[in-house]
């Protein structure tokens, strides 16, 4: 079993992340497909990523947190790609762009950004500098990126699980969705995940920042959810990438609210 999560975990960082993970094989889609109950992991890996950014650039520049805070979420972005930005940006195109579900998804695939995928993608960057540096404390903007990054992982497979593909083609709908033992088990990594930095990071406050964060990174996942049955039908990986970016930030919105300034 311990065996099978460190696979899982693997399997996620390859997807999820340009890190230089490797696997010795080709993997089926299905295979994927159920490692996703360790996306938190990933999660944590690109949160830790961010932090450690954060926390190098401000005890060794005495900069500004907002600088120390654009340099950890591009730091972020190299990890990742932008895998998750660039869905958010495509999901938004598409809301904008189109006047049916068939219009909407047909513009999600033109990798082209638009006008509505630059303003949303542009926006979402610059309210998580703001808020990763409203911590102004290196460690705890450090340990809020860890948590955020599990929660938003969380939410995305929750919602993979929870609507349905829009249509048949395209990479979610080929990677088909988590059980529900598989969306639990992925709850409870980002879950645990997210407490254990919150505690660190706030002591007694981090318990009810855990709890704000989770709720919050809920809340953001179901507007997306909402977004994409009203007007696409169900998920499409696009989707699942805006729902991560959404639940970070409104998790990020609880946590900076809910944390203490200092500790």
């Amino acid at each position: 079993m311990t065996m099978r999560l460190i696979d899982d975990a693997r399997i996620c960082l390859i997807f999820f992340t340009r890190l230089p993970v490797k696997w010795p094989e080709d993997l089926p889609r299905e295979r994927i497909t159920r490692a996703f109950r360790a996306a938190p992991v990933a999660g944590l890996a690109v949160g830790l990523i961010g932090g450690l950014v954060y926390a190098l650039m401000a005890v060794l520049t005495d900069t500004s947190p907002y600088i120390c805070a654009a340099f950890a979420v591009m730091a972020q972005l190299l990890a990742t790609g932008a895998f998750h930005e660039d869905g958010l940006a495509d999901f938004f195109d598409g809301l904008g762009g189109g006047r049916t579900p068939e219009e909407r998804l047909e513009i999600m695939r033109d990798s082209r950004i638009g006008t509505y995928g630059a303003a949303a993608l542009g926006m979402a960057l610059l309210a998580k500098v703001l808020l990763v540096a409203e911590l102004a404390l290196p460690w705890q903007a450090a340990l809020a990126l860890v948590a955020t990054g599990a929660l938003s992982r969380g939410a995305l497979v929750q919602m993979m699980a929870l609507v349905k593909p829009a249509g048949s083609d395209g990479l979610s709908a080929e990677a088909g969705q988590p059980t529900g033992v598989e969306a639990s088990t992925a709850l409870t990594i980002a879950v645990a995940v997210a407490g254990l930095a919150l505690v660190l990071a706030g002591g007694l406050y981090g318990v009810i920042a855990v709890v704000g964060g989770v709720v919050a990174a809920g809340l953001g996942a179901a507007l997306i959810a909402w977004l994409a049955r009203q007007h696409l039908g169900g998920q499409t990986g696009d989707v699942l990438g805006a729902a991560a970016v959404v639940a970070e930030l409104f998790a990020l919105v609880a946590i900076v609210r809910l944390l203490p300034p200092a500790f």
